[in-house]
């Protein structure tokens, strides 16, 4: 999302990977000396660090480039499509017989332990430790995945209505909504949501935004597996 809004806004920028798989590059102490929250992304500007998606394409839109827009009805949608439970969206075909996703118990030890081998990391650690067990729970009850699979299901239906009625997402003009809505499809298609807007006008919506040179040039991906993200 951050990233195709910086194309779209024509801004220069060095894009720097972080391993948040293998290496847990993110709880490395120069990046947590940036984002204390140990997240990605984050936008750093000369001395500036901008954290959370919202508050970087936010900052990307007072520089200089296109207007992306960005009144009343677009924050709304990246409000929304950033509230979206991505992580049940990932998870919910990864579950034990008992609800258990081994993927999320696995985190919740490595966390445990940099724990122990971090004091350093200690607020950090304890936040991350509690959002692990909360979404431990989560995984297990059936009717919460199932609310968050219907609200994801809403708002797609909602995108729907929008570009039924005009060419995108918040109105006449590209915005920052379309950037978001984009890289948010993309991720539904690797979890096999894709059917939900087949036949309709998100699916022409959808070519368009993919034909944009953005699109490319953000790596923004919609083939491969989960672990692919």
């Amino acid at each position: 999302m951050a990233r195709l809004v910086l194309i779209e806004k024509g801004l220069d920028f060095r894009r720097q990977e972080i391993d948040i798989m293998d290496t847990n590059e993110q709880f490395e102490p120069w990046y947590v000396t940036m984002n204390p929250r140990a997240v990605v992304p984050t936008l750093r500007i000369d001395d500036e660090i901008v954290t959370d998606t919202i508050n970087i394409v936010n900052r990307a839109q007072t520089m200089t480039g296109p207007d992306l827009s960005d009144d009343d009805t677009v924050q709304n949608w990246l409000k929304d499509i950033m509230a979206l439970h991505y992580g049940v969206l990932l998870y919910r075909n990864r579950l034990d017989a008992d609800g258990t996703a081994p993927q999320i118990i696995a985190r919740g030890q490595f966390l445990q332990q940099l724990a122990q081998d971090r004091p350093d990391l200690a607020d950090t650690t304890k936040a991350r430790l509690e959002g692990n067990r909360r979404f431990q729970d989560l995984l297990r009850n059936p009717d919460q995945v199932g609310q968050h699979l219907d609200a994801t299901r809403g708002l797609v239906d909602r995108m729907i209505d929008a570009v039924s009625l005009q060419p995108y997402l918040a109105g006449e003009e590209y915005s920052l909504a379309d950037s978001f809505a984009t890289a948010a499809l993309a991720r539904l298609i690797i979890h096999e949501l894709d059917e939900w807007w087949s036949d309709t006008p998100l699916e022409d919506y959808y070519q368009r935004m993919k034909s944009r040179p953005s699109f490319k040039l953000a790596d923004v991906i919609d083939t491969g597996t989960e672990r692919d993200l």
